[in-house]
This record gives structure tokens, sequence and C-alpha cells, in this order.
């Protein structure tokens, strides 16, 4: 067999595997999500994709290479270069006492408004972590967190989740079910607690994650 025909062979199984890879998407939008975590985040949202049977092949969801938001938006960035079939690129990542914050919410900002990317990023952000989100399933708060002692703000946000979700445990996924019949109204209290900081120009606490994950509950229709 010729060295040309090899090559066709392979170009053709290659065009052959691309086709059969897009045939597997559903009709709607293409999300990714790329979380600063590997473990509670990352476990989340596969859970809630399960959940509403969203297409894995329409929602993308990944771990960035460091938990620095600086490194969330270049990964995604560099996904959307390697898959240009995005539509939607949210990047997942707290404040904390990440240096990196402002200018990844900077980056983010000039994506926007360059227009260079026909992907649409987003920013999904948490003060001073994720686990605000999980604990507003339960209550609506507004208390602040911050370090105190040996533990950081997340240690002590942590510990009021515990209360109410005592089987949390950031590399585990059985709290999951603890959660879905209560997503009504973590979305209630998240947009609750968006407007109360508008008018406070308080920052601590803070999540927009309703915003991504009502955009996963819309995707099918």
């Amino acid at each position: 067999m010729s060295a040309s025909h090899v090559s066709q062979k392979k170009k053709f199984r290659k065009t052959n595997e691309l086709a059969r890879r897009k045939a597997k998407k559903s009709p709607y939008a293409t999300i990714a999500i790329i979380c600063e975590d590997s473990k509670s985040s990352p476990s989340y949202f596969n859970k809630l994709k399960s959940h509403f049977r969203l297409n894995t092949a329409n929602v993308i969801i990944a771990s960035s290479k460091g938990s620095a938001p600086i490194n969330v938006v270049n990964h995604a960035i560099g996904m959307t270069k390697n898959t240009p079939e995005i539509d939607y690129v949210a990047c997942v990542f707290d404040r904390d006492t990440h240096e990196s914050y402002e200018r990844a919410i900077n980056k983010l900002d000039e994506l926007k408004s360059t227009n260079k990317n026909k992907s649409i990023y987003w920013a999904i952000t948490s003060t001073p972590c994720y686990e605000i989100w999980l604990l507003l399933h339960f209550c609506y708060t507004t208390k602040s967190y911050h370090a105190s002692g040996t533990k950081s703000a997340g240690d002590n946000l942590i510990a009021d989740l515990c209360n109410y979700l005592n089987l949390y445990k950031k590399n585990t996924t059985t709290w999951f079910s603890e959660l879905i019949n209560k997503l009504d109204a973590a979305i209630k209290n998240a947009k609750q607690l968006q407007e109360h900081n508008f008018l406070t120009k308080s920052t601590n606490p803070s999540t927009n994650m309703h915003i991504l994950v009502e955009f996963l509950i819309r995707l099918k229709k």
C-alpha cells in the first residue's frame, strides 16, 4: 500500500470521526464550564447535567490547570481555540484570597469588548467560595465570612454549610441528592442576595451561580 493511500485513509477516518462527534450533539447550544477545582463544583455540574438529561456533547465540564482565576480564564480561551463550535464559556472561580481575581475579571471583560472570539464568556464567581451557593439551598443569608485563627473564610463557610449538609465533602457527590429538591429555593435566595448586594454595595457573601444554573435548566428548551 502506497504512502499516499495510507495518508488518504487516515484523512478519511479523521473526517468520519469528526462527523460522528458532531452528530452526537443535540440541536441546542454548546457550553463549556471550566472550574477552578477538580472535585466539588465539577461533581455538582456533572450531577446537574445528568439530572436534567443534558447531552454530554453539549455541556462540557472541565477543571482548570491551576486554581488561580487567571488560569481558569486562560484554560477557557485555549479550549475555545481548539474547539471553535463552543457557543458559551462559563469560567467558575472564587474570589477567596486569589491575587489574580481582578485580572481574570478584566480579561473576560476584554474578550467581551473586542468580540474576537465567537464564544460568549461569563464569569461565574462566588465570595468567599462556591459553597455559598450550596448554603443558599438551605437558607437565605447575608453573613460575611472572614478568616479567623487557623481557619480561612472558606473553612468558616463550610462549617456553616455542614450544619445543614453534614455529608458534605469536596471529594464526594453523595450530598447532591439533598440539594436537588431545593434548587428553586437556592435560585430565589441567590437573586435576593444579589439585590441586597446591589443596594448595600457589599460583595461578601455573593454568588451569581444561579445565572449558570438557570441557563442549564433552560438549555433544552
